[in-house]
Parts: C-alpha cells; sequence; structure tokens
C-alpha cells in the first residue's frame, strides 16, 4: 500500500500555502501524483468570510479576471508553477463543492485530501472537512495554517482509543507509520478488556504494525484529570511528534456532520497535522 494519488483543497494561499506545501512533500515522499483543488468562494457568496455592501459585490463581479477570486488563484496558480513538485490543478466553487458534493467524487479518486486548518472561511472550511471525512470514504490531513513549515514525517503519534474510527485511520496512514523513523501509540486512561483495548492497551496494535514492517512504542498514559485532547496534545510535543493519528468521531443532527468534543477539540487547537478518519 501507498499514496499514488494526493488532492489538496485550497482558497487562498495565504491560510492553504501549509497545506500545499505538504502535500508536494508527501507526493514527492510517495512518488505520488498531487493536484490542487482550488476552491473560489466569490464575494456575494453565503461562504464568503466577510459580507459586503452590495455595490462592492457588483463592482467586484464587473471586474471578470480581475476580481478577488480570480486574483486569489492566480496567486495560487503562480506559486504552485515555483514547487519542485509538479500539480494538476482543479477548480470548483464552494457551492458546487458542498451543495453537489463535487469535494466528495474528487475526494473519493485520492487516496489522501490534504485541507488547512484556518480561520479565513473558517465556515467553508469546516463543510469541507466534514463531507471529505464523512462522505468520501477517504482520510483526511488536516494542516494548520501556520507556520508553514517543511516536515520529515517521520516522528508519528497514533492516538489510541481502540475504536473502529481510529483503526480506519491507522490503516490510512499505514504508508507513512511504514516510512517513519520512530511511531508512538499512546492511549489516555485506557482499562484492559475483553473486547475493545483487550488485555493490554496499544499492544494487539502494536503487534498488529509490526507484522506490517511498523515499529512502535506503547505509552499507556494516566491522564490526571486532563481531558483526553489535553493529555494527547501535552504527549505529542514531548514526543516531538511530525503529526497525529486519529480517528474523526461525528454524528448526524438534521442532515448535517457535527465533530464530536474530542475530534473538535483537535481542529481547534493541535499545531500539528492531522490524519483523521471516520
Amino acid at each position: 500500500m501507498t499514496y499514488k494519488d494526493i488532492l489538496c483543497a485550497a482558497i487562498t494561499l495565504a491560510e492553504d500555502e501549509a497545506a500545499l506545501v505538504a502535500a508536494g512533500e508527501l507526493a514527492h515522499k510517495f512518488g505520488a501524483r498531487a493536484a490542487a483543488l482550488v476552491v473560489a468562494i466569490h464575494s456575494g457568496s453565503d461562504f464568503a468570510h466577510e459580507t459586503k455592501p452590495l455595490s462592492e459585490l457588483l463592482t467586484d463581479i464587473a471586474k471578470g479576471p480581475r476580481s478577488e477570486v480570480a486574483l486569489e488563484r492566480e496567486k495560487i496558480v503562480k506559486w504552485l508553477a515555483t514547487r519542485p513538485h509538479d500539480f494538476e490543478v482543479r477548480d470548483l466553487t464552494i457551492e458546487g463543492a458542498v451543495g453537489e458534493d463535487e469535494v466528495v467524487a474528487h475526494a473519493r479518486m485520492a487516496d489522501l485530501v490534504i485541507l488547512a486548518r484556518a480561520q479565513t472561511h473558517s465556515r467553508a472550511r469546516q463543510v469541507l472537512a466534514e463531507h471529505v471525512l464523512f462522505k468520501s470514504g477517504r482520510p483526511a490531513l488536516l494542516v494548520p495554517s501556520q507556520p508553514v513549515r517543511e516536515r520529515a514525517w517521520d516522528k508519528i503519534m497514533i492516538a489510541w482509543n481502540a475504536k473502529p474510527e481510529a483503526m480506519r485511520a491507522v490503516t490510512a496512514a499505514l504508508p507513512l507509520l511504514q516510512a517513519a523513523r520512530q511511531v508512538s501509540v499512546v492511549t489516555i486512561d485506557a482499562k484492559p478488556s475483553a473486547v475493545g483495548h483487550g488485555p493490554a492497551p496499544g499492544h494487539e496494535l502494536a503487534v498488529h504494525l509490526a507484522h506490517r514492517d511498523v515499529t512502535v512504542e506503547v505509552r499507556n498514559v494516566d491522564g490526571l484529570g486532563r481531558g483526553d485532547s489535553h493529555a494527547l496534545l501535552e504527549e505529542a510535543a514531548a514526543f516531538d511528534a511530525d503529526m497525529i493519528v486519529m480517528g474523526a468521531w461525528g454524528h448526524s443532527r438534521a442532515r448535517e456532520w457535527l465533530f464530536g468534543g474530542v475530534t473538535r477539540d483537535f481542529l481547534a487547537h493541535a499545531p500539528l497535522p492531522l490524519l483523521m478518519a471516520h
């Protein structure tokens, strides 16, 4: 198993550069094809970051190829042309991406989908992430927009709770785990059981990965009253992880997918990339 198709969604260069850097690095690492999905959010869109007066919207639309969204696309395409790894450029509007499930169609044909976690256009970004994770059946790598930095991707922490979503994330991350220099399986307040964690929390996963040429250390951590997300982030910092692998938990309400508590905490506060699957 390896990654052969990597897809990265981008809205603005300022907020998505870190995700695009990650996409290029991983495409180079695995000899994969990289595609940049440029998602246009027009100034009159319900997903626009700022609400503008109608006069400004009409003026911007009249600019055509010099409109804000066109200029932003041009910035992204010019930046991609300077990168050492070639990117295929694809175009979507946010309405088509989420309203018509077009982002889902693109994601299903990728081995890994990379998205930025950023404040600008936060509503659009959350909906894109929810569609990829909960509707496409593909894993997502969610990269903080800052800092923009290069990563070796060889120190990986698995946040393990013995649930199906976590196992799907581990399976999706297997090419990275096999290529990693160090892998740590971390549990928080895990109790031995006949099912779930088994008699020795984390041990069965370690054996499973060892059969796939991944050597791991297992850390069973006492939460000491800390929330799971807080404890896991402290462990990731102590390990100096390049990324965290974890399951994405959510539930459906009024036909909308909502992230569960721990997943939501990680998306809000994790200072490093998160590889998630549902």
